[in-house]
């Protein structure tokens, strides 16, 4: 049902915390700023998002609490990693958690497109959008096929795909493939049978 690497904890605790940090924004966004600065301290955190040091100092600690980020220094200013999270939850369609969701999930209220498109598809939409984002920048899928899947407009699914096609070059490099030219072909083929 649900998989993590973010600690000690059990994967269910893991879920829910994650659950819990997804409904808070300013969490995310924390969440979302550590991992875009790798190791920052609180003032770098808050520098970075519209709070206050005492507010931000307050969710690091919670999401230091529930597993997400740990401390990586021993002295003051103490610094912060977020932790990898990689959840697989299972209903009627299948959503990965990572890392990715919590930075695109952090930029609605900054990037019109990605908060449209979340306005329109909930956090569910956007998890199924960032798979078809993997996808698209293995180039093993294409914003028509998407649209087709998803019964939604072509410009709707290319621009979500081109948001989200950014953040996982920028936050998750390692699950984009080499471009593989058999797949691109097979892709081009199936697109001019349709």
């Amino acid at each position: 049902m649900s998989q993590t690497t973010a600690g000690d904890q059990h994967p269910l605790d893991t879920m829910l915390a994650v659950s819990r940090v997804l409904q808070n924004p300013s969490q995310v966004q924390i969440y979302a700023r550590v991992v875009e600065l790798e190791t920052p301290t609180v003032a770098e955190i808050a520098a970075e998002v519209d709070s206050s040091t005492t507010t931000v100092y307050e969710n690091v600690d919670q999401l230091v609490t529930v597993g997400l980020l740990e401390p990586v220094t021993e002295t003051q200013p103490h610094r912060f990693r977020a932790r990898p999270i990689e959840l697989t939850v299972q209903t009627d369609s299948e959503y990965q958690i990572t890392p990715v969701l919590l930075v695109a999930c952090a930029r609605v209220d900054s990037n019109e497109n990605i908060g449209l498109y979340v306005d329109r598809h909930g956090i569910s939409g956007l998890a199924t959008a960032i798979e078809y984002a993997r996808s698209y920048v293995q180039a093993e899928t294409t914003a028509r096929l998407m649209a087709r899947d998803l019964d939604i407009p072509v410009l709707e699914a290319e621009t979500i795909l081109q948001e989200l096609r950014d953040i996982i070059l920028e936050f998750d490099p390692e699950s984009v493939d080499e471009l593989d030219m058999n797949k691109l072909d097979a892709v081009v083929d199936a697109n001019r049978s349709e």
